[in-house]
């Protein structure tokens, strides 16, 4: 079982992305289904949907970057009791639609492709080396697609 739990501190989420918790849940779900984790235990994910302002702040606080950002993620990867927490991710409303419209997407694809991307940092994948980007960029283009095909119908 997969539980997400959701913190909302910038009230345009409900307004920008009425739909976020389906969208979310189901970029979860298929994430969970096409990467092999080998987790059996239930698995606790929290997703913190915030402003650019307050990512900012967290980008500085954690990964030393004065700017904001679209996702931040903060694996935890611990059991507690028959639960696997896997950890937090950031969201920041704005961001992601300012790139969406830049990338000539829609919204709700972008915040899938975000949501991709910060559940695999959670996984443990990175993009520091070329070797790993094209990795990961393997798994964000197949597990997109996956989505894109269930649910686009």
């Amino acid at each position: 079982m997969i539980q997400i739990n959701y913190n909302v501190d910038e009230s345009e989420w409900s307004k920008n992305f009425p739909h976020y918790k389906k969208c979310i849940s189901k970029t979860v779900s298929e994430t969970l289904d096409v990467v092999d984790t080998g987790i059996t235990q239930n698995i606790m994910i929290t997703f913190f949907l915030t402003s650019n302002k307050n990512i900012k702040e967290l980008n500085l606080k954690y990964r030393k970057k004065d700017k904001a950002t679209n996702v931040l993620s903060f694996p935890m990867q611990s059991f507690y009791m028959d639960n696997y927490l896997l950890g937090d991710i950031a969201l920041a409303n704005q961001i992601i639609l300012k790139e969406a419209i830049e990338l000539k997407i829609t919204k709700y694809d972008y915040l899938c492709k975000m949501t991709i991307h910060g559940m695999l940092h959670l996984l443990g994948y990175d993009h520091k080396t070329e070797k790993q980007y094209k990795q990961m960029k393997k798994f964000e283009n197949l597990i997109y697609n996956s989505l894109k095909l269930k649910y686009d119908k």
